[in-house]
């Protein structure tokens, strides 16, 4: 688990580098990210639930932008709730990160309607490939030793935890 969270931090700290130094890529860094992270990096071995979820999310962030793109209140921001949520449960998507994405367009206030889709799909594909990367690595014999070793390591600490 200790390697799936340095590939996934590091992914997230390019992520957000990139987004804070080119103006284009503002978008690319999103908070939600790392929620699509964690939730990623403990199901490797899922990559097509991690596509569904990831399909799931660029739709949602669609709605989310062609709603606001239509109107920027209250009401634009209950149908792409309502319309998200629905889509969840009809195609099980069981990710509650899809529903907090879809409301980026309210807070980001994109200049066109293609430019956040544009860039949850970037950003996501990044991350698909990262957690691809995730299993290819984890699959080499040194990696499977050296992380054993450290859950045995981990293990003995365990009762020291409890101790204290």
């Amino acid at each position: 688990m200790l390697l799936r969270s340095l590939i996934m931090c590091c992914y997230l700290m390019g992520a957000y580098w990139a987004s804070y130094h080119f103006p284009s890529l503002k978008m690319v860094f999103f908070p939600t990210l790392g929620a699509f992270s964690f939730l990623f990096m403990h199901r490797v071995d899922q990559i097509k639930d991690i596509g569904r979820i990831t399909l799931g999310a660029v739709i949602a962030v669609s709605i989310g932008s062609l709603m606001y793109s239509l109107s920027h209140g209250a009401v634009s921001f209950f149908i792409t709730a309502l319309m998200t949520i629905l889509l969840i449960q009809f195609f099980k998507w069981n990710a509650a990160p899809i529903l907090a994405v879809s409301f980026i367009p309210f807070f980001a206030h994109p200049t066109s309607f293609w430019a956040l889709p544009a860039a949850v799909v970037v950003s996501l594909l990044g991350l698909v490939v990262s957690v691809w990367l995730m299993g290819k690595v984890e699959r080499w014999h040194f990696v499977t030793k050296w992380s054993l070793s450290l859950a045995l390591l981990r293990n003995k600490f365990v009762p020291l935890k409890k101790e204290l």
